[in-house]
């Protein structure tokens, strides 16, 4: 299921092209935090907003996400590579979701209650072909 689908405010993403939710993502960073118990997630998308944001540069051409994840009940996570380009999704399961990335043979699986977004920023990636 497309992970934009699970979070709590869908309107931080609504100047995003349409089906952003199933393009591949940039895994950065992944945060666990026992307050909560939380995890954030920040990864970059390979696109951008229709129309930026007036703070943005006017050369962006990535769109970085930080995807808030809260009562996690559970994480698993195999594998570990310096470049972790795959794929978010999301599945609902009784009061929550399971949110799964995959790249390879990294697989990031956590279970939560609430999955929202926290912030998106935009910037130049000059090794990236537009």
């Amino acid at each position: 299921m497309d992970w934009t689908a699970t979070v709590a405010n869908p309107q931080s993403l609504a100047s995003l092209p349409a089906g952003i939710g199933a393009l591949p993502v940039d895994l950065h960073e992944v945060i666990l935090h026992r307050d909560g118990p939380s995890v954030r997630l920040r990864f970059d998308l390979a696109a951008v907003p229709d129309v930026l944001p007036a703070r943005w540069d006017e050369d962006v051409n990535r769109t970085q996400v930080r995807l808030a994840c809260f009562g996690v009940q559970a994480f698993a996570l195999t594998g570990f590579a310096t470049t972790l380009s795959g794929q978010l999704s999301a599945r609902p399961i009784d009061n929550g979701w399971i949110v799964t990335f995959a790249a390879g043979e990294v697989v990031l699986t956590l279970r939560t209650s609430l999955v929202r977004v926290e912030s998106l920023s935009g910037y130049r990636d000059p090794g990236s072909a537009e």
